[in-house]
């Protein structure tokens, strides 16, 4: 399904999309249309629903702050007493508040987990590059 929209283009927006046309014997609005669906950001919509409201504010985030939020790590006082309860629960049922404190704690960590990858999708999309598995693990390491 298609839909029309007018809009208004500064000349040189205009200038350069029927240059580029041109230049590449292709239709002004595929050149639209291919801007725009490289350029507009991913939809929320493959983030799980309970997640989507921590994610969205990436949305208007400036570059640096992305760059951080994409290396931010769930802390590790926290990872361990997460581990700590996983194993316990593989063995023997959680009491209440240890089952709760789990669920929470897997929760934070997926928010950390989302809200990073949804920030290096981001900053892709802006045009930086991102560090290959080898530099993160030096990272990660260092």
């Amino acid at each position: 399904m298609f839909h029309t929209m007018t809009i208004q283009l500064p000349e040189k927006v205009y200038q350069q999309v029927t240059q580029a046309a041109r230049l590449s014997q292709q239709s002004a609005e595929l050149i639209i249309l291919r801007s725009l669906n490289y350029t507009l950001p991913p939809l929320l919509d493959e983030i799980p629903v309970q997640y989507q409201p921590d994610v969205f504010p990436l949305l208007s985030m400036d570059d640096h702050t992305l760059q951080e939020e994409a290396q931010r790590t769930f802390p590790a006082d926290q990872w361990h007493i997460y581990e700590t309860l996983l194993a316990q629960k593989k063995s023997a049922p959680l009491t209440k508040e240890d089952e709760q404190l789990f669920a929470q704690l897997r929760h934070e960590a997926d928010v950390v987990m989302f809200r990073r990858s949804y920030a290096a999708v981001l900053l892709k999309r802006r045009g930086h590059a991102l560090p290959t598995l080898q530099e993160l693990q030096q990272g990660a390491s260092a």
